[in-house]
């Protein structure tokens, strides 16, 4: 049930990752907050090793960086669907 709930999670952080990077909809703190979130959870699970875990850590910093300089639109949309996809494999399982 965890491991749904983290990835219903992990979809919504890339959903609005996404919409601020493409859109600029949402308020950089909002962002930020999620990448802090995200970071927390990456740590969390880093004890166990898991390239996933290593790879969330360098999305939460991205996210936290473009909440408050410009990110490329292509490194955007590239976390999003790395959190997206990892979502979706959350939910599957």
């Amino acid at each position: 049930m965890i491991v749904k709930l983290l990835g219903i999670l992990d979809i919504f952080i890339a959903v609005c990752f996404w919409v601020f990077g493409v859109f600029h909809i949402f308020p950089g703190k909002f962002i930020m907050i999620l990448g802090i979130i995200l970071l927390a959870k990456g740590i969390i699970f880093i004890i166990g090793f898991s390239v996933a875990s290593i790879i969330d850590i360098v999305c939460a910093l991205i996210i936290i960086i473009a909440a408050s300089v410009n990110v490329p639109l292509v490194m955007t949309v590239l976390v999003a669907l790395f959190l997206v996809q990892k979502g979706i494999f959350s939910l599957l399982s």
